[in-house]
């Protein structure tokens, strides 16, 4: 895994809801102990809903990121 860039909390600082900070570290805290999956997909989620807005992130999306990047993948139907 490639190290954080450089200011990577200051940018994250500028995409999460004005105090939300203590929520937002306790759910990327939760997302640091995920498996090397679970983790790319969250901050794959993540990375998507900071494309697809300019709306700071809320706790509750934060959380629902967390939930949905440990769900387990379905198969591709057949």
């Amino acid at each position: 895994m490639e190290p954080l860039p450089p200011g990577f909390a200051k940018q994250l600082l500028q995409v999460i809801e004005p105090g939300g900070e203590g929520a937002a570290a306790e759910v990327i805290g939760a997302a640091i102990h995920l498996d090397d999956a679970r983790l790319g997909k969250f901050l794959e989620l993540l990375a998507d809903r900071v494309r697809s807005s300019s709306k700071p992130i809320t706790e509750p999306e934060l959380r629902d990121l967390l939930k949905k990047s440990t769900k387990p993948e379905r198969p591709a139907a057949s």
